[in-house]
């Protein structure tokens, strides 16, 4: 195992996925996101601890439905986003739950030679990114209903700004969806999965027609709920100190030239890491509880920070990127002119998950 490392806390997993409960009627079915590495904390880990507990996992692409099926887990799992043709035909062969978001799919899958065909529609209720036209409803409805091999286990839209409590727009979109929800009803004889809530949906907006929950980001604690617990804490460690003169400089560019004598320490995380680049002169980590600037551009696999006030800094300290009691992804990305979510899905396979 290497000096950089992502510690995943599972106590404040569980934590969250308790908070998660509490918040969504004791009925309601949960889609569990686990999509971009379970959003850089690790998919097959986390699907692991879930598995009994949920009854669906959520994914962006069929890659990574096929490494959770490697890796045996047994709930259904459904593609939430991009998928060719090429790639349905896998999908149920494989046993892979799909979204159908065009029209062309539909007819694409109504010709196929399977005797049951199950997957979700997803609909576009303003987000205009994937999901079929509400104008096109009444043609899928008609394809559906002429072939009794396409199984339409569920429904969904997703919302645009669901982060805002009193947002217009979200009211819109859930009222708009309501709507179609009841004419699907009416001409299809079951849909067991009625979702529209991702985490900001779940913690903000009350959606009582819907049957299923998609939490993703707030299990891992991020977001700006006090009740939520950041799972993840991000460290390295020094692996070579050295002592600046004045005018002597950092890194590429030698965009830092010491004004004043500096002691600096060299941290073996960088851009390839996904410590972003834009932190250069302007980013902080932490060695012994102290805030030390970075110095110089932010290098591949290396960092230079300094530790001036460092109290007696040595090879082998600690240095913290965020999490533990010091700042939270949230904070890096407001550095690096992002968001939380950017942070912690850029934390690249190198870096070793260790979990406790």
């Amino acid at each position: 195992m290497g000096p950089t490392i992502a510690l995943i806390d599972s106590k404040k997993l569980d934590k969250n996925f308790s908070y998660l409960t509490k918040n969504i009627k004791n009925n309601s079915k949960i889609i569990m996101i686990i999509k971009a590495n379970a959003y850089g904390h690790g998919a097959i880990e986390v699907a692991k601890k879930f598995d009994k507990k949920i009854d669906y996992f959520g994914v962006a692409n069929l890659q990574e439905a096929i490494e959770l099926k490697e890796a045996k887990i047994k709930k259904n799992i459904l593609i939430l986003g991009s998928i060719s043709n090429e790639e349905i035909t896998d999908s149920i062969k494989k046993n892979i739950i799909f979204t159908v978001y065009d029209l062309s799919q539909l007819k694409f899958i109504n010709k196929l030679p399977f005797k049951r065909i199950k997957f979700h529609l997803k609909i576009d209720t303003g987000m205009n990114r994937l999901g079929v036209s509400i104008s096109e409803i009444d043609k899928i409805l008609k394809i559906i209903n002429m072939n009794t091999k396409l199984n339409m286990e569920g429904v969904y839209t997703h919302l645009a700004e669901a982060d805002i409590k009193k947002s217009s727009f979200t009211k819109k979109q859930i009222s708009l969806f309501h709507e179609i929800v009841i004419k699907i009803q009416k001409s299809v004889n079951r849909i067991d999965f009625i979702h529209i809530a991702n985490s900001s949906g779940i913690l903000n907006h009350n959606i009582d027609f819907c049957n299923t929950t998609r939490p993703g980001l707030m299990l891992y604690g991020l977001g700006t709920n006090k009740n939520l617990n950041p799972v993840m804490t991000l460290k390295t460690k020094i692996i070579k100190l050295r002592d600046l003169k004045p005018g002597e400089s950092v890194s590429y560019g030698r965009t830092y030239i010491a004004k004043s004598k500096k002691k600096i320490a060299i941290v073996p995380i960088g851009y390839a890491d996904g410590l972003p680049r834009s932190l250069s002169n302007k980013g902080y980590l932490f060695c012994k509880g102290n805030k030390c600037k970075i110095l110089g551009r932010v290098c591949m696999d290396l960092t230079m920070i300094d530790v001036t006030n460092v109290l007696s800094p040595k090879i082998g300290d600690d240095v913290i990127i965020f999490g533990d009691k010091y700042q939270s992804a949230m904070d890096i990305g407001k550095s690096a002119k992002t968001i939380a979510y950017d942070i912690v899905c850029g934390i690249s396979k190198r870096v070793t998950r260790l979990y406790k």
